[in-house]
């Protein structure tokens, strides 16, 4: 929303929850209460746009469902350009998440919308780094020695602005990666440096982190099972596996090198005053 305002560009905001000042003050003209299995709410709140950019809540069992109601609705209303924002190597069957967004690629791409599919790599933002050097412990979902791709969510929100006021970009999938795979052990050393105090990488035990995600990440209490397996699958998988991708496409996006761990941790000490 910052890189669409710094644009010039005016735009409503859609959702369930929205914090109606917050939105404003990032630039939304309107903000709009509503369901994203409502079509009938979707298409009216898309009326008169040039284009819709979609993404959904993370870790739902009904992310399918979502992703084809707002590809209908977008198609009542006339959209001209639909941008998903899906996520890194969808085709990992493994993974419910990535699977759910693949189904929805798939809907998006047979619809007959002009589209493009952003496919971003685990975000930056994931670490909080003023709570990591204030507490010398930084906490991951994942094991601290597993390498695991990053980019920044700036980043992103950048190339989401640009594919939205730029033409050029229909029927295109880009990649969205940075140029660092990291494990924990490498960005807590970071921090020390930074902070000039030991932070210690810490992995939260997966069965604490089920126990405080699934409820708050779940749709509605009855799909609370589903979304636990999905939390359970997703951290085993980079305990595993890792997750890594190519920062080529994000590079010539942007026009410029992409944004490193240290960038954005200095960032997040600045706002946070250096604490």
């Amino acid at each position: 929303m910052d890189a669409l305002q710094a644009r010039g560009a005016a735009f409503r905001a859609y959702g369930r929850s929205l914090d109606p000042v917050a939105m404003a003050a990032r630039g939304a003209s309107e903000v709009i209460e509503g369901s994203m299995l409502d079509i009938e709410a979707l298409a009216e709140g898309m009326e008169e746009a040039a284009t819709v950019i979609h993404v959904a809540p993370a870790l739902q069992d009904k992310e399918v469902a979502m992703g084809q109601f707002a590809v209908d609705a977008a198609r009542r209303a006339g959209i001209g350009h639909f941008i998903y924002i899906s996520v890194i190597h969808p085709q990992i069957e493994y993974l419910m998440n990535h699977r759910a967004k693949l189904a929805v690629e798939d809907y998006l791409i047979g619809s007959g919308l002009p589209f493009t599919i952003l496919r971003p790599m685990h975000y930056f933002q994931n670490i909080d780094v003023a709570a990591a050097i204030e507490t010398g412990r930084m906490q991951l979902t994942y094991s601290v020695e597993q390498s695991l791709g990053f980019v920044d969510m700036a980043d992103v929100g950048e190339v989401v602005a640009r594919v939205a006021t730029e033409e050029g970009h229909d029927y295109a999938t880009y990649d969205l990666c940075g140029p660092q795979h990291l494990t924990g052990m490498e960005m807590s050393m970071m921090l020390t440096r930074l902070a000039g105090r030991e932070v210690l990488p810490v992995r939260i035990p997966l069965d604490r982190l089920v126990q405080m995600l699934a409820p708050v990440l779940a749709s509605d209490a009855v799909s609370i099972d589903w979304t636990a397996s999905a939390i359970e699958r997703l951290f085993l998988y980079y305990d595993r596996f890792g997750l890594n991708g190519n920062a080529n496409v994000l590079r010539w996006l942007l026009g410029r090198e992409p944004g490193t761990f240290l960038d954005f941790a200095r960032l997040q000490i600045a706002r946070s005053g250096g604490r």
